[in-house]
Parts: structure tokens; C-alpha cells; sequence
């Protein structure tokens, strides 16, 4: 018999393994610029802990578990993701009550799912994700798109769209499946088999399904936003101000659902544009989840996130030169950016998206405008430095910047801070 590895799984040696390395050291450091910190899990759990929050009708559950049973007789499954388990992590360590919020987490780590291989998808595959636990900020769904795209343009990617949607709270969603579930009823003999035992059970599955889902009945089939309430639509048009401001490009696609059980409100997904991954084309794929902390017994608590699949993404880089070129030596600066008004949210997250194109680390706290609070936060962080932006000091257009350990504070123009924070840095080597 010869010995070949599983179908489905990569040896990653000379060629592959310089590029998969660079790839994840990236992934890892720009997540370090944005103030999230490593998790790890382990690679087995229990199987009820994703049947709980993934979904019991979803792909994973039904076809992908690579599942066991351990010699106590107990089901356990390897890992097909990561957002339960880290969830699971949270409530079991008692995080919510230990650590400031939001805790912000980020992961690279292998995942298992028993599914038909192909470029880009493999059963034993790696992802990169982050995890925002105790977010009440709409700005905090802003800041995944910003980080999922600033991971992208490191390696000079620009051919991808930015595909976002509003799948409302799980009351709205009740009454758009019951009326989906009437839709396709009239369209059964047109649906795969697949998708007529997903009817009964959960219709949503049709609207991405791989084969039905391109079907012009399906496109036509009822939308959320014919039942979405007046807040649900105002908190998504919030986010969608807030891109276009920043100028990040989006498209609203109201077919896309995403195939986890757990996901809520504001999804999106970045899919690329290249010939290269024709029919794989999700690069990133992430949003909301507000009941899983307390779906898995802890504290209520509004959480949002994404996962980025690295052996796509290196599909996606194939002849890419800037691959060869990426390096992880990034300098740091740690800075927390101190927003006092809901008002000035906007110019806070510009200033961030700009210190952390010019290579410093730097986090806002989007979820309290008090300062006390954000000194704190400040203080959880080890942040060195804390930009405080205040309206009074918008309208200036200028800011102060207080250093933690000498406790001195700096009046800076906006448009001079990374100038400001370049100078302290080579005063610091």
C-alpha cells in the first residue's frame, strides 16, 4: 500500500511553505495593529457545542463534521470553525466579567470540514479570524470590513467586491422565512433535492445555495426588508453612511445570508473578482452574532466578527510578486483613541484607518464616550499614548495627545499625527 496523505489536505514544504508562513505572520500582525490579541482553542470539541450555535440544518452539521467518539463514549467533532469555540472560551473563563470590553480576539488555526476538495477548499484548511466580543457599536462593524480589506491590500489585492446585507433580528427573520417557506412552495418541483429539505427547516439556505441560488425565482423570492422594523433599517443605513464616507466600495446583495445559524443583523462577505478562484470566489466571510455568549450560558452580549480562509487567499495571490515581498516587521506604536461624542465617531475611526496605514497600532473604543472610561480602556491595553477627540476639537481640526507615562499632553493638528508619532518613534530608537 502506498502511504499518500489524506484527500483534501496540503503538505505545506519549500515552495508552499514560505508563502503560507507570510500569509499568516501578516494576518497576525496587522490584527496586532488593530488591538486584538491571540486565541487559542483546542482542535477537538463537543459536538453539541456547534450543533447548539451553527445550526442543526446547516452544511456543517449535516455533512462535514469530521466526528467521534472518544473512549468516555462521548461525541466530539474536530473544529469546523472557530466563533463558537471562542465564544465557548469566553463564558467558560469568565472573561465577560474579567476583562475589559470590547475583548478583542484574533486566531490562525487549522479547521476540518468533510467536504468534496477542491482549489481553495480543502478538509484540512487554515483561517484566519477575529472576534469582537461585547460590541455595541455599529462602528465596530465598520471596523471589520476596514481590517478584512487593509489584510487584502497588503498583498495588493484589488480585484474583489465588498457584498454586505441586513438579515435583522431573529423575531424579523421569523416572519421572512414563514413567507419564504410559502414562496418556494410554488417552486418546489423547480428546487434540487437539497434545497426541498432545506423548505421546511430553513429556507434562508436556498437564497446562497450554490445551484438554486442563481435560479431567477430564487432572486425574486420575498426580501428581509419587507418585514425589517424601522430601528433594523435605520442601525444597516448607519453602517452604509459610515463606508461611504470612509470611501469603502459595497454592494447590498439581499440574497446573501451566510450559512451559520448564529449570524444576525449586519453580514458580509468579500468576494474576489479574479479567474483564479472561479467558483470559490469568498475571500472573507463574517458579521454579527448576538446571542451566543448567552446561548452558551454566559451574559448576554452583542459580538461581531469574520474569518478569512488562508489557502484562498493564497489561490488568489498565485504569480502575485508583492507575496514575495511582504514581510512582518512592522513598527508599533500603541495608541487608543479616546472618542468623547457620538458625533465624532466618524473622524475618530479616519484617524485610526490613518495611523494604521502608516504602521501604528492603534485601537478605538467605539462603545463609550466617557473618558474615565476610555483611560481605563486605555490602561487594559498598555496603550503608551491616548488621542482624545472631543467636538470641540473636530471643529479645530486638531486633537490632544496625552502620553501615559510622563502623563504630558500634546495639542496636534489631525492632519499631522502621523508626522507627530514618526518623530517620538525615532526619538524612541
Amino acid at each position: 500500500m502506498n502511504l499518500t496523505k489524506p484527500r483534501g489536505t496540503q503538505d505545506y514544504i519549500y515552495e508552499l511553505e514560505p508563502g503560507f508562513d507570510i500569509v499568516c505572520q501578516t494576518c497576525k500582525t496587522i490584527a496586532k495593529l488593530n488591538g486584538f490579541y491571540q486565541i487559542k482553542t483546542p482542535t477537538f470539541e463537543y459536538k453539541e457545542l456547534f450543533i447548539r450555535t451553527v445550526g442543526d440544518t446547516s452544511d456543517i452539521v449535516n455533512k462535514e463534521f469530521y466526528e467521534f467518539k472518544d473512549k468516555g463514549d462521548r461525541d466530539m467533532v474536530l473544529r469546523p470553525e472557530l466563533t463558537a469555540s471562542v465564544c465557548r472560551a469566553v463564558v467558560e473563563n469568565k472573561l465577560l466579567h474579567r476583562m475589559a470590553h470590547p475583548i478583542k480576539f484574533f486566531y490562525v488555526e487549522p479547521m476540518y470540514r468533510y467536504e468534496r476538495p477542491q482549489s481553495g477548499r480543502l478538509r484540512l484548511f487554515h483561517q484566519f479570524g477575529v472576534e469582537c466580543i461585547g460590541s455595541d457599536s455599529y462602528y465596530d462593524d465598520v471596523d471589520m470590513i476596514l481590517l478584512a480589506e487593509s489584510i487584502l491590500k497588503a498583498f495588493g489585492l484589488n480585484d474583489y467586491v465588498i457584498k454586505i446585507n441586513n438579515i435583522c433580528s431573529s423575531a424579523t427573520r421569523a416572519k421572512w422565512i414563514d413567507a419564504l417557506k410559502k414562496y418556494f412552495a410554488d417552486f418546489k418541483d423547480q428546487l434540487t433535492d437539497d434545497s426541498i429539505a432545506r423548505l421546511d427547516r430553513n429556507p434562508l439556505r436556498i437564497l446562497d445555495d450554490k445551484v438554486d441560488g442563481v435560479k431567477p425565482f430564487v432572486k425574486l423570492a420575498p426580501k428581509v426588508t419587507q418585514f425589517a422594523t424601522p430601528e433594523e433599517i435605520e442601525h444597516f443605513k448607519k453602517i452604509t453612511n459610515a463606508l461611504s464616507e470612509l470611501q469603502v466600495p459595497y454592494v447590498i446583495d439581499e440574497t446573501l445570508v451566510r450559512g451559520l445559524d448564529y449570524y444576525c443583523n449586519f453580514i458580509f462577505e468579500i468576494e474576489s473578482t479574479s479567474d483564479l478562484l472561479k467558483g470559490q470566489p469568498t475571500l472573507v466571510g463574517g458579521g454579527r452574532y448576538n446571542t451566543m455568549t448567552k446561548e452558551l450560558g454566559g451574559d448576554d452580549s452583542n459580538c461581531v466578527g469574520f474569518a478569512l480562509g488562508i489557502e484562498r487567499l493564497l489561490v488568489a495571490l498565485t504569480g502575485n510578486a508583492i507575496l514575495k515581498k511582504a514581510s512582518d516587521e512592522y513598527k508599533h506604536i500603541n495608541v487608543v483613541i479616546a472618542n468623547l461624542s457620538d458625533e465624532t465617531n466618524l473622524v475618530s475611526t479616519m484617524i485610526a484607518k490613518t495611523l494604521k496605514i502608516a504602521g501604528f497600532s492603534c485601537t478605538t473604543n467605539h462603545n463609550t464616550t466617557k473618558l474615565e472610561k476610555h483611560f481605563k480602556y486605555a490602561e487594559s491595553q498598555n496603550a503608551k499614548y491616548v488621542i482624545i477627540v472631543g467636538p470641540k476639537d473636530v471643529k479645530k481640526q486638531s486633537v490632544l495627545v496625552k502620553n501615559q507615562l510622563t502623563m504630558k499632553q500634546d495639542e496636534v493638528k489631525i492632519d499631522k499625527l502621523v508626522d507627530y508619532f514618526l518623530k517620538k518613534k525615532g526619538k524612541e530608537e
